[in-house]
């Protein structure tokens, strides 16, 4: 897996283009209109309420216990990928 960076967006007759810019390189691909893009942004434990969707990403500590180290929540009604 290659880490980029969506360096510009363009409507085509295919649908929407995006630029991806890597170390080494770059790519153009097309995303249907009923994909979703979204993006991190930090928050806070108030995000946190009965019936929001998460997804967690949790490592082993050091006592073996698994610890989160990401929690993505549901905001504005849009709920993290699965």
């Amino acid at each position: 897996m290659t880490n980029a960076t969506v360096s510009e967006t363009v409507q085509s007759a295919k649908g929407r283009e995006l630029t991806l810019t890597y170390e080494g390189g770059s790519q153009k691909i097309v995303v249907p209109e009923n994909a979703s893009i979204s993006m991190l942004v930090p928050g806070d434990r108030s995000q946190l309420v009965p019936g929001a969707t998460v997804n967690v990403t949790a490592a082993p500590g050091a006592d073996g216990k698994m610890t989160a180290t990401r929690v993505q929540v549901t905001q504005d009604g849009i709920k993290p990928p699965q």
